[in-house]
């Protein structure tokens, strides 16, 4: 797999700084290369909204990959029944000045499966495996909880994601739009 021990966690407040930039990467607003949020606003926020319980971008919803004690990536993933009332609870709350952004996105989850929202790997840890890691760690979470469909979104721009993705044995199904991004939508069956 890599050089090191890998160790997959759950996510305490004190990760929130680099729960954030996994999301905001996610979101197009983060480059790790840089390490310099374009939006400093929206990641003060979100910082903010890490820290809590009750929003759905939460240390709560995260497990976080360690290498050797050093964080390598993180996934933040929970269950798709919850996502339209802690979106909009959150988007009203954290960001009002993207609420017409939020309304205007599709849902990325439904009812009913285990969602796989936002990965990320560090640059000096990609290629090691860490992604897969946190993927099968997402995957057996929802499993563990009882869902027997596990989903997750993919840019539609890069298809090297969308390669990892079906390696793993998700399927393609139909395309999202969420926040201006094109997003192929797969789904993991139990």
């Amino acid at each position: 797999m890599s050089d090191g021990k890998l160790t997959i966690r759950d996510a305490h407040p004190s990760d929130a700084r680099f729960l954030a930039k996994c999301v905001m990467a996610g979101m197009h607003f983060f480059d790790f290369e840089t390490d310099v949020p374009e939006e400093e606003d929206i990641f003060r926020r979100l910082v903010e909204s890490e820290e809590k319980d009750e929003w759905l971008y939460s240390y709560k919803n995260t497990r976080v990959a360690e290498v050797d004690g050093a964080i390598a990536g993180a996934l933040l993933s929970y269950p798709g029944d919850i996502y339209r009332d802690l979106r909009h609870k959150t988007f009203t709350e954290l960001w009002p000045d993207l609420i017409q952004m939020e309304a205007e996105s599709d849902q990325e989850t439904d009812p009913g499966e285990y969602y796989l929202d936002s990965l990320a790997v560090l640059p000096s840890f990609r290629h090691r495996g860490i992604g897969r890691a946190l993927l099968l760690d997402g995957i057996q979470k929802g499993i563990d909880l009882g869902y027997r469909q596990i989903a997750l979104v993919a840019d539609a721009q890069m298809p090297h994601l969308v390669r990892l993705y079906e390696s793993i044995g998700f399927k393609p199904t139909e395309h999202r739009q969420a926040f201006g991004v094109d997003f192929q939508r797969m789904i993991y069956s139990v």
